[in-house]
């Protein structure tokens, strides 16, 4: 029968990371990371790899017009991404703004990559765009079409909610009360 410790010295479990920065890289910024990723016992790092610039980036929606350097990383220290980020924005001289680490499961990362897979095609490029004319359903057209809606549903509507209700009298009802100030009375 094996030992305890042999088990445990023979599983090595590691955790993966996506860490994004947003905009141009600090000088030194990948030697940077590596650097203080082997506090978490880096066992691997790949190279960045940037996005072109983007209006609003994927997972920046506060930034505009900027890049996005991503960055693959496999640690054996257990952290928690969140833990990570805030490490790494603090000690390799990066905005909290402009940096993201997540882990590569989550749901949300899941659905961009789904995004990122799928192939846009504008409308604009195919012939018939998507659908029958729309005319007939804006401008003064539909504005008849309104009108007449409005008035089929006056005629539906049989419930009044003053139906039956008469006016009644106010002798119960007189200016004498609070009529003398509250302060300095």
């Amino acid at each position: 029968m094996r030992k305890f410790s042999e088990i445990l010295t023979e599983s090595k479990k590691t955790y993966n990371f996506i860490i994004r920065v947003a905009g141009d890289l600090p000088e030194g910024c990948e030697n940077s990371l590596r650097t203080n990723l082997e506090k978490f016992d880096l066992v691997n790092l790949t190279g960045p790899k940037r996005t072109p610039i983007q209006e609003k980036p994927m997972d920046f929606p506060q930034l505009q017009n900027m890049e996005v350097h991503h960055f693959d990383a496999e640690v054996t220290y257990p952290t928690t991404a969140h833990v990570l980020e805030r490490y790494l924005s603090d000690c390799c001289g990066i905005d909290h703004t402009h940096i993201i680490v997540r882990v590569p499961g989550e749901p949300v990362e899941l659905d961009q990559s789904a995004q990122e897979d799928t192939e846009y095609e504008p409308l604009l490029a195919t012939e018939d765009m998507g659908g029958a004319s729309a005319q007939e359903a804006v401008g003064g057209n539909r504005v008849m079409d309104l009108l007449k809606e409005l008035e089929t549903a006056r005629k539906e509507n049989t419930n009044s909610p003053i139906e039956g209700i008469e006016a009644g009298e106010s002798k119960d009802i007189d200016n004498t009360e609070n009529s003398t100030s509250a302060v300095g009375s």
